[in-house]
């Protein structure tokens, strides 16, 4: 069960979920750990006075702390409502000191296929086509937004990789200590598509 308990090959120390999230698979190692900084994207069908909002994928830039979860998890598990209360970094600040932790992106290549793209800029780590998995929600105490003003934070995952190609370097990611990213309940006052902020650890295996 995926707790709050680290170990040598499972060095996650989180704040434990209401359900715990399967362990990854036997056999497999972290190979990446990353804050990802973006939004969740939602649809509203307009023609409908009784719509919900309907999850349309995610877009993050992803920030290298690997070394952060092996010598500090504590501080660690603090970033996520620090970053969401940050602007989502723009490609016009390319030059900034916080670029140069940039690990790469995520975005979803169809509407059921998340996708990490590690192999930008000066490094290489691989990348991935996964697909849900388990999910979990997040605890009760996590951020709900930014300055904690939101509707919640979107669930913790597990996901799989949707392809055992040579070139899928990652196996197993979970998408844990999530903060905002929630849409509202109904789709009242809403547009077409929208974006909600949200924060999120990336946890890769291979």
């Amino acid at each position: 069960m995926y707790t709050s308990t680290p170990s040598a090959s499972n060095p996650l120390t989180i704040q434990p979920a209401p359900i715990a999230l399967p362990p990854p698979a036997a056999g497999l190692t972290l190979g990446h750990v990353a804050i990802g900084r973006g939004n969740q994207n939602y649809t509203c069908d307009l023609s409908n006075s009784t719509a919900v909002p309907v999850a349309a994928g995610a877009v993050a830039t992803l920030f290298n702390v690997s070394c952060l979860a092996a010598d500090m998890p504590e501080l660690l598990s603090r970033l996520c409502p620090i970053a969401l209360d940050l602007p989502i970094p723009s490609s016009s600040d390319a030059a900034s000191p916080i670029y140069q932790g940039m690990s790469g992106h995520h975005y979803f290549k169809d509407a059921s296929t998340p996708y990490f793209d590690l192999d930008t800029g000066a490094h290489r780590y691989g990348t991935g086509a996964f697909k849900k998995g388990d999910s979990t929600p997040a605890p009760a105490t996590a951020m709900a937004g930014p300055y904690n003003s939101g509707n919640g934070p979107v669930a913790w995952l597990r996901l799989d990789a949707k392809t055992t190609t040579e070139g899928q370097v990652f196996k197993e990611v979970y998408r844990l200590n999530t903060a905002g990213g929630q849409p509202p309940k109904t789709c009242e006052g809403m547009p077409a598509a929208f974006e909600v902020p949200y924060a999120a650890e990336y946890w890769l295996f291979q």
